[in-house]
């Protein structure tokens, strides 16, 4: 039997918006250089904040990750200004995302029927202001920096079914990520909902069930109360 509702927080509650560009815009106007583009300059720090989650020894907080990445960002461009004070331009950003419209109707819903807790790659800071602005509540609220680990490393999920309690075939993870919400938890053997808001393809990776929003959710867990 379901007991616990694991939910992902950004691109799954919250949209995450345009506003790491618009920093990214802001980082690249403080340095002269107007003509590169934002959205590719994000692309790049965005993929060297994902590789140094992977390949980092010892963990570090999304911030410390921001900073390094921009530093080497830096390196390669050229750029003469402090990063470091720099950094804080995408910080700022971070805390400050929009619920998706049909969020609060579900997870109150759900609420009266499950244990529902927040499970994301965040740091905890923004995360909270981000559920206080929207008038969310969860029973939990389990950050990367809370567990000191990533997802998808199990690292991230065994804590959390042992705060809980609760073995894996009790619980159901929820995101729009594939490779953090659906493979991450599942090889720790938790069921899984993947949010697919972009109609994105499949490919070989296969979620329990998906959803095109949270609004298909509780006939999702309807389905499964028995099993």
């Amino acid at each position: 039997m379901i007991k616990a509702v694991l939910l992902d927080a950004y691109g799954t509650l919250f949209d995450t918006g345009t506003g790491s560009v618009q920093a990214a815009q802001e980082i690249l106007a403080r340095n002269g250089r107007e003509d590169l583009s934002p959205a590719e300059f994000y692309g790049q720090w965005k993929a060297l904040h994902h590789r140094l989650m992977e390949e980092l020894p010892s963990f570090r907080t999304e911030a410390r990750l921001y900073a390094q990445g921009l530093a080497m960002l830096y390196r390669q461009y050229g750029f003469s200004r402090n990063p470091a004070e720099d950094v804080k331009v995408m910080l700022r950003y971070q805390g400050t995302r929009t619920a998706y419209p049909e969020v609060k109707a579900v997870v109150e819903s759900l609420a009266t029927q499950y244990l529902l807790c927040v499970a994301s790659t965040t740091d905890t800071a923004p995360l909270l202001r981000d559920l206080a602005r929207a008038g969310l509540r969860f029973q939990h609220v389990f950050t990367s920096e809370a567990l000191g680990a990533y997802k998808p490393s199990p690292a991230f999920y065994q804590p959390i079914l042992r705060a809980l309690a609760l073995s894996p075939k009790e619980t159901v993870f929820v995101g729009d990520s594939l490779k953090d919400d659906v493979i991450g938890p599942k090889k720790v053997g938790i069921r899984t909902v993947w949010v697919n808001r972009k109609s994105l393809l499949v490919g070989d990776v296969f979620p329990d069930a998906i959803v095109s929003s949270l609004e298909g959710l509780p006939g999702v867990l309807e389905a499964w109360k028995e099993t």
